[in-house]
């Protein structure tokens, strides 16, 4: 009944995507009416194309409304965008390395590199593109590269917050604790409100051993309070908490996570796993049954969400077999066992009954 490590619930170390300081969004590039507070979708769209008419021969209306195709998740029309971009003015930097971080986020990693590397070519001071091409060799993986390729935007503004993040990603993959922490410290002291790396570093503190442990709590705290609706913060907290038998505010935070998600099955599972882990043997009848029917409650909700959910109904089966619920108890053993064949613990609990 052992819980899942903290690890598998925390899901950043798959390359956090941090936003650059100087990425452009699509309202740096519109003209808002002074009576007009947003505008919709359509007349976002409306505004970029009119800018296309009016100068139909300038990439920079292409280059604007291939943002706004991002934010829209129009993301074959934001490339047909930013080829007319290069083909216009194919010595513009910024181009290239608008279509790599594109590529990248669409797991065209060669594509990406090459388009990065161009972006160099024609702007040798461009420090996003060496931390684009830095990400792009963490995901090879190759990690002297990556380095190398960090460690050249920090010769361009050794205050760049990005590259420190990044090269702790680097150390923490390869296993280098210490100075992974080093670099997701030095991250956070020029950007204070470096949400990512408060996690980082609160992930890697959780694994510590002794009272350097307790300094997980601090950054995850660090992390809601610039994001007080973060899934992912939210979850680790919780799994921290849960893991030192803080159980009153690991059930706390996965109440949040719900408000955020109610649909978050793995936020119910884990408080019935919190509900469950308060039944003892020596305690009173009726403490018991009030625990396991929380418990019962939780597993069920996991399961209605996700019916594919095994360790669901296995713990929901270990309470009905612990209320006495035998029949109930085998037919949620049973299911774990048709869902995962290979479920050892569930078939030893059904031929136990």
């Amino acid at each position: 009944m052992k819980q899942t490590s903290f690890i598998l619930a925390c899901l950043l170390l798959l390359l956090a995507s941090c936003s650059s300081e100087n990425e452009a969004t699509v309202n740096d590039h519109l003209e808002i009416p002074n009576d007009q507070v947003e505008l919709t979708p359509e007349q976002e769209l409306e505004s970029l194309n009119k800018v296309i008419r009016e100068n139909p021969k300038s990439p920079n209306g292409y280059h604007r409304r291939h943002l706004y195709y991002i934010e829209q998740g129009e993301y074959q029309l934001a490339r047909e965008d930013l080829n007319i971009c290069i083909n216009m003015s194919p010595e513009t930097s910024i181009y290239y390395f608008e279509k790599a971080k594109l590529c990248y986020n669409l797991g065209e990693i060669d594509n990406s590199e090459v388009h990065a590397e161009k972006a160099l070519e024609l702007d040798s001071t461009s420090k996003d593109a060496h931390v684009l091409l830095g990400r792009i060799y963490l995901a090879i993986p190759n990690f002297g590269m990556a380095l190398d390729e960090l460690n050249a935007a920090l010769r361009i503004d050794k205050n760049f917050a990005e590259p420190y993040f990044y090269k702790g990603m680097t150390y923490a993959i390869a296993g280098d604790t210490m100075k992974a922490v080093s670099s997701f410290i030095t991250a956070t002291e020029q950007y204070s409100d470096y949400y990512e790396a408060y996690v980082e570093l609160g992930l890697i503190y959780a694994q510590h051993g002794g009272d350097e442990r307790k300094l997980a709590e601090q950054y995850f705290n660090n992390a809601l309070e610039i994001k007080p609706n973060s899934i992912e913060a939210l979850l680790a907290k919780g799994i921290y908490c849960q893991d030192n038998e803080d159980y009153v505010m690991a059930d706390s935070c996965y109440k949040l996570l719900l408000e955020v998600d109610p649909a978050f099955e793995v936020a119910y599972y884990n408080m019935g796993y919190v509900h469950l882990l308060a039944y003892r043997d020596d305690a009173p009848k009726e403490v018991n049954d009030s625990v396991i029917i929380l418990a019962l409650e939780d597993f069920s909700s996991a399961i209605e969400i996700n019916d594919q959910y095994v360790t669901a109904y296995y713990n929901r089966g270990l309470c009905y077999s612990l209320i006495g619920d035998v029949n109930s108890a085998k037919v949620d053993y049973a299911t774990a066992v048709k869902i995962a064949p290979d479920f050892i613990r569930a078939q030893q609990a059904l031929d136990e009954l």
